[in-house]
Parts: structure tokens; C-alpha cells; sequence
């Protein structure tokens, strides 16, 4: 029941080829050209700005690579496909839910991997930061 799908039942992972020419959701679908400028920009800026992005630290060395191997995989997607599109292909569904989550690939699991990442370090570090100015105060 978990790779298949059995007696009518909807799996709960299935592979489904879809194309996307947009972004996350299939958000700014009308321009392809700009998500591709976008991400070769931002991969570029991650590349110029790596020395301020303290990567001698292994959990920012994880988050930017997720992110920066995420959006090279889709901007190969965008670069080498004609049209200039993403291939999403990983398909779940949520029973619990009745819903089916919409289809994505693994370059868009490891961008949201690295943004969940970042945001869990700025939190953790932004608490950290609070503690040791309160210690200071008294």
C-alpha cells in the first residue's frame, strides 16, 4: 500500500512525471526567464559571498549546500530542457488529510531542507544571543 496503488486506493508515494515552469507551486509560471536569471543570480551571490556566510561552520556548510545544490539541479532543469522547465516527479498524498501534497523532486526537497535548517540556526542562535546579553545585564 505504500509504493502502490492497490484496489483503488491512493498511495501514500507515488512517481509522477509533471513538468513546472514556475517556482514552488507552480508560482510564476509566466516567467520562466526570470526564475532562471534568479537562480543563476543567487547562486553567484552564495559563491561571492561565501566568506561572510561563515561556511567554516559544518551547519552552515549543510544548509548551503542544500540550497546551493537544490537550485543548481533546478536551474539545470531550466537551462538543459526545452521548454525551460523543472521535472517534478515525487508525489504524496496524505490520507490522514485527504490531501495530496503537491508533486515536487529532490533538488525542491533540498532547498526547503537547507531554508528549514537556516531559519532553526537563526532562531537557536538569535535565543543565544539573548541569553549571554541578559547574563551580561545582571
Amino acid at each position: 500500500m505504500f509504493l502502490d496503488v492497490l484496489d483503488g486506493h491512493k498511495a501514500l508515494l507515488e512517481i509522477t512525471y509533471v513538468t513546472n515552469p514556475g517556482a514552488a507551486w507552480s508560482m510564476f509560471s509566466d516567467y520562466p526567464e526570470a526564475l532562471t536569471l534568479l537562480a543563476s543570480f543567487a547562486l553567484v551571490a552564495i559563491y561571492i559571498f561565501r566568506k561572510y556566510l561563515e561556511l567554516e561552520k559544518a551547519p552552515q556548510q549543510f544548509i548551503f549546500g542544500c540550497i546551493a545544490g537544490g537550485t543548481a539541479g533546478n536551474l539545470g532543469d531550466r537551462l538543459f530542457r526545452e521548454p525551460a522547465e523543472v521535472v517534478d516527479f515525487i508525489d504524496v498524498y496524505l490520507p490522514l488529510l485527504e490531501y495530496d501534497y503537491p508533486v515536487f523532486n529532490v533538488a525542491d526537497s533540498a532547498i526547503f531542507i537547507g531554508g528549514f535548517f537556516c531559519i532553526l540556526l537563526a532562531v537557536k542562535d538569535a535565543r543565544r544571543e539573548k541569553k549571554g546579553s541578559v547574563e551580561l545585564a545582571s
